[in-house]
Order: structure tokens, then C-alpha cells, then sequence
């Protein structure tokens, strides 16, 4: 399971900078193709959200702000997070197989439908949360 932690996110901030500088220098060389610094650090995108996903779908119920590990509320966090796996395996594929142009357009689509399906899952637990009374 993924921990957050802030040495992690910075390593991985740092290897996301570094890898988008260091082919920016080789594209201005001309050792790699112009579009070659935005397609892999696209790709590198879509890996971070795949890896978020993953690790946001598997958290478990005691780690719950909420503290209260409810089913309806669990099940929206694992279909939040797959949604954001789907999104993200999209937009990396489509980084590395689409025109610049199509893929711009349709990773930034797919992004975002991930994002309202699974907030709007999550709205839809949290309404049938309060909807149903606590069992005394």
C-alpha cells in the first residue's frame, strides 16, 4: 500500500521536473523529436493518477477521516478510485498512441469524466447516508 508522506511526493515531483527538463534539452539538441518532452511527461501524468487510483480505492476503513468505515462510503471511495485508474490509464494511452492535438483533448475528457463520475458516486453515498436512519 502506498503511505503518503512528503519525502514521497517530492521524489516524485523531482523525478516528474527533472525527466520533463532533461528531455526539453535533448529536444532542443534535436536528439529527440519536438513532441517527445510533452508526450512522456503526459504519460507520467497519467501513471501518477493510475498510482493515486489505486492506492485511494485500497485505503483502508480505519484510515477514514469520518471514522466511521460505513459500507455506502466505502464503496464510493474503491469507485472513485477506480475511476480515477480508468481516467488515468486513458489519458497515458492516449498520450502515447493519439495526434498531439486529439490527445489533448481527449485526455483532459477523460479526466474529467472520471472526476465527476466519481464525485458524483460520492455525492450519491453521502445523500443515501443521511437518507438512512442509524440502526440503535
Amino acid at each position: 500500500m502506498i503511505t503518503r508522506s512528503l519525502k514521497g511526493s517530492l521524489a516524485l515531483a523531482a523525478i516528474l521536473l527533472g525527466t520533463a527538463y532533461g528531455l526539453s534539452l535533448l529536444a532542443d539538441f534535436n536528439w529527440v523529436g519536438p513532441d517527445m518532452p510533452d508526450r512522456v511527461t503526459q504519460v507520467m501524468i497519467g501513471l501518477i493518477l493510475v498510482l493515486f487510483g489505486n492506492a485511494t480505492g485500497k485505503r483502508p476503513s480505519d484510515a477514514d477521516p469520518a471514522r466511521d468505515g460505513k459500507p455506502g462510503m466505502m464503496a464510493a471511495r474503491r469507485f472513485f478510485g477506480l475511476a480515477l485508474v480508468v481516467g488515468g490509464l486513458i489519458h497515458a494511452i492516449a498520450w502515447l498512441v493519439a495526434p498531439l492535438d486529439m490527445a489533448n483533448t481527449l485526455s483532459t475528457a477523460a479526466v474529467i469524466i472520471a472526476l465527476v463520475a466519481g464525485l458524483g458516486r460520492v455525492a450519491y453515498a453521502v445523500l443515501a447516508q443521511r437518507e438512512t436512519p442509524d440502526p440503535e
